[in-house]
């Protein structure tokens, strides 16, 4: 186990948490440890992005007629284009924050940027984004 204590400057108290962990003490210094829940943490962030700006739904059942296999290929090509469509939205992302100079959440870019006719255009090693007019703004 692994005490993480963080102290803030205006605070009173301090923040502490504990991290349990099967990892070995010798192996894992406690930094080194803090370092990959951290990466997690970030991960596990960005998977629950994907989920509520996206709102992927993978099917459960075979809907009768389908065998498991035809749910599992459904299920695989619905993930598969809704992480295309979150890679996407994550680089347009990063360059409305690089120009507007402020932060844009995936769903701020769903409700306000997809409603401007854009243009993909697509080479071997990449794709173009044309934003139309009314994206000026920003």
């Amino acid at each position: 186990m692994v005490l993480v204590v963080q102290e803030h400057p205006d605070d009173l108290l301090l923040h502490a948490f504990s991290l349990v962990t099967n990892l070995g003490k010798f192996d894992w210094p406690p930094e080194r440890i803090l370092a990959l829940y951290r990466k997690r943490g970030s991960a596990e962030a960005h998977m629950g992005e994907v989920k509520s700006a996206l709102d992927v739904h993978l099917s459960s059942t075979d809907r009768g007629a389908s065998t498991v296999q035809d749910v599992m290929a459904r299920n695989e090509v619905s993930l598969l284009l809704s992480l295309y469509a979150y890679q996407v939205l994550h680089e347009l992302r990063r360059l409305l924050e690089s120009q507007a100079l402020q932060g844009w959440s995936l769903k701020r870019m769903r409700e306000q940027v997809l409603k401007v006719a854009a243009t993909l255009t697509v080479h071997a090693r990449r794709i173009t984004v044309h934003l139309g007019d009314a994206a000026d703004k920003w």
